[in-house]
């Protein structure tokens, strides 16, 4: 099977993973101008979701040929989801490849939040035995009330690490149905509700139209006063001006970003002088060696299962 292979990252896993696939032959593309050749007689394509824009929507239009199957390196598929795929084309995204990853970061910002790091290392950065005022803030996960918006795989992930912790969890989903770990789940017509229960929001949907500026000003003022909300599925989901709002007026005690929007942030945007926030670039799936490898094993496996007429696992509908 013919493969366009556009490794921006986990080159070397992939090429290694997909290389012992004797059938497989990989062909290498670095921008939708490569794209164009590699497709010629390719089955398959594998990219990041975050690559696929209007120039590479417009090649696949133009000479998408033998192509049936798209394989991304992530779980986000936005781009699909504005540019579309060419019809009879099907797409997986990552699955839970970068769940694990992601969901143990967002829980590293919940106990950053609720540990008061960023004060402990304000003062060890002022050399300040600052114990009279760090520990009073202090609290702990044990007990609180968990509401994540979102039950896909990172969501579910992150429940069964908050129940480890002793967290009630409530989910909310499309629908409500039943799920491990899980204590309750709402559908996403109870979020305002859901949301005035919280302690702390985790906010892990897709990034679609339905999502974008779901968390506003609206929905922050919903939130149970002084809860705290971490976000990491996309920048858009959560209205960053009304975000700082509600941390400058104490309706928000903290909040932990690993996506904003825009990305990056530019310098002077307000958002990082926001009391109470912890920023991280983006880099929640960041997962050393061992997470690319896994990367590697899942999309391996899918591409065999196409290759071999079989249904691909973690299908999206872009």
């Amino acid at each position: 099977m013919k493969i366009a292979l556009w490794p921006r990252f986990a080159r070397a896993p992939l090429l290694d993973h997909l290389g012992r696939e004797p059938d497989f032959d990989c062909r290498l593309v670095d921008d939708a101008d490569s794209l164009r050749a590699a497709l010629d007689g390719a089955r398959a394509l594998v990219m990041p979701g975050s690559s696929y824009d209007a120039s590479v929507a417009r090649v696949l239009r133009e000479q998408a040929g033998a192509l049936r199957f798209i394989q991304l390196l992530t779980a986000g598929y936005e781009g699909l989801l504005e540019h579309g795929v060419p019809p009879g084309v099907r797409v997986a995204n990552a699955g839970d490849s970068w769940s694990p990853a992601v969901a143990e970061h967002a829980v590293a910002l919940m106990l950053a939040m609720v540990k008061c790091l960023p004060l402990a290392f304000a003062a060890q950065t002022r050399r300040s035995w600052d114990a009279g005022r760090i520990g009073p803030r202090m609290g702990t996960l044990q007990d609180r009330t968990l509401v994540i918006v979102g039950c896909g795989s990172i969501g579910r992930e992150a429940a069964r690490r908050a129940r480890g912790l002793g967290m009630r969890v409530i989910g909310v989903a499309r629908t409500a149905r039943p799920m491990p770990d899980v204590d309750e789940v709402l559908a996403a017509d109870q979020l305002d509700a859901a949301l005035g229960r919280a302690d702390l929001v985790l906010v892990a949907v897709p990034s679609s139209p339905a999502t974008r500026g779901l968390i506003d000003a609206a929905r922050l003022a919903a939130c149970r006063p002084g809860a705290m909300l971490v976000n990491v599925a996309r920048g858009n989901v959560v209205d960053s001006a009304a975000l700082a709002q509600a941390l400058r007026s104490g309706q928000l005690a903290a909040a932990g970003l690993d996506v904003t929007d825009p990305e990056p942030l530019t310098p002077d945007d307000p958002l990082w002088d926001a009391p109470n926030l912890i920023i991280t670039p983006h880099v929640s799936g960041s997962s050393g060696p061992e997470g690319l490898a896994r990367l590697a094993r899942t999309v391996t496996a899918n591409l065999r299962r196409e290759a071999d007429g079989e249904t691909p696992r973690h299908l999206i509908a872009p």
